[in-house]
This record gives C-alpha cells, sequence and structure tokens, in this order.
C-alpha cells in the first residue's frame, strides 16, 4: 500500500474527489469516451487474478469503509473502528453482475459522500487519537485517510496496468 504521510485533509478530499474521474477515464474506450467495454473491463489478466472492474469495486468499498470510519472517529475519544481495507480483496465485479455505468456511478456517489465527510471533520479532531483494528497503537484518523487514499490510489495504478495489457 502506497501511503504519503504528507497528505492534508485537503489533499485527501481533493484525491478522493477525483478518483470517480480518472477510473472513468481509465475504463473508456479510447475511440469513445462515454463507451465502456465489459469484456475488457472484466477480463482476468493480471497476475493475482483481478479485473480492472474489480478494482474499481473494492475502490468503492475502501471509499465506504472510510467514510464508515470518519462518521464513527470524528469527534469522539477511544472509538475502535476497523477499516480492514485488505479485506475487501476479495470481491469480484462478477458477482456484482453490476453495468459498468452503474459501478462507476456508484463510485462518483460514494466518493463524493467520503470527501464530504473528510471536510466535516473538525480541525482538531485530526489530532485524537482513535483505535483501529490490526494496529499495534492508536492512530489519528488523518492515518486511516491516509491509508484510504492510498489503497484506492493503488487500485488506480492496477486498473491502468490491467487495461494496458488488455488493450
Amino acid at each position: 500500500m502506497t501511503t504519503d504521510p504528507h497528505l492534508t485533509p485537503a489533499d485527501a478530499t481533493v484525491a478522493v474527489r477525483s478518483f470517480p474521474r480518472r477510473f472513468r477515464a481509465l475504463l473508456a474506450r479510447p475511440d469513445d469516451e462515454d463507451r465502456w467495454d465489459p469484456d475488457e473491463i472484466g477480463r482476468r489478466l493480471s497476475a493475482d487474478g483481478t479485473s480492472a472492474a474489480d478494482h474499481v469495486l473494492a475502490a468503492d468499498g475502501v471509499l465506504a469503509l472510510l467514510d464508515r470510519a470518519l462518521e464513527q472517529g470524528a469527534g469522539h475519544d477511544d472509538v475502535t473502528l476497523h477499516p480492514a481495507f485488505a479485506d475487501l480483496a476479495g470481491a469480484t465485479w462478477d458477482d456484482q453482475h453490476t453495468p459498468v455505468p452503474a459501478l462507476l456511478d456508484q463510485l462518483e456517489a460514494t466518493a463524493t459522500r467520503c470527501a464530504g465527510r473528510i471536510e466535516s471533520v473538525p480541525t482538531d479532531a485530526w489530532a485524537d487519537q482513535v483505535g483501529i483494528a490490526g494496529v499495534d497503537a492508536p492512530v489519528g484518523l488523518l492515518t486511516v485517510v491516509r491509508q484510504g487514499v492510498g489503497v484506492v490510489a493503488d487500485h488506480l495504478r492496477a486498473t491502468q496496468r490491467i487495461i494496458t495489457e488488455v488493450r
């Protein structure tokens, strides 16, 4: 997972808002930006057996989990969060049977909600310590945001690699 230790809440908000547009741009056919090829997006060519659509689905799951973690953690002391971002790796697009435009719309809605939640966190809450499952020591909300943004960025890069290989 790529985590930027210098990512600010404002930077995270911009990144989260940009993810849907960036995924759409990667998945769109080069000759028609409003058309997606489900066979191309669902093809499993990567070394780990995931498709580009699987990565979009996982990115949506990470942002939804991040949104819930922020909702639980902002303004509360001693909250235990469970952002098990790695646990989302098992979901596949084949299980969902969601049309590509609906999948991308879902990602857009989740990212918009998550970015709004990041913006709503009071400045003093970023320094508050909260417990996170799987971490030895309590960490702040900003660390959770940095991890979430890093995981989604990794999914974006994986999507790019897969689409490049497929095309």
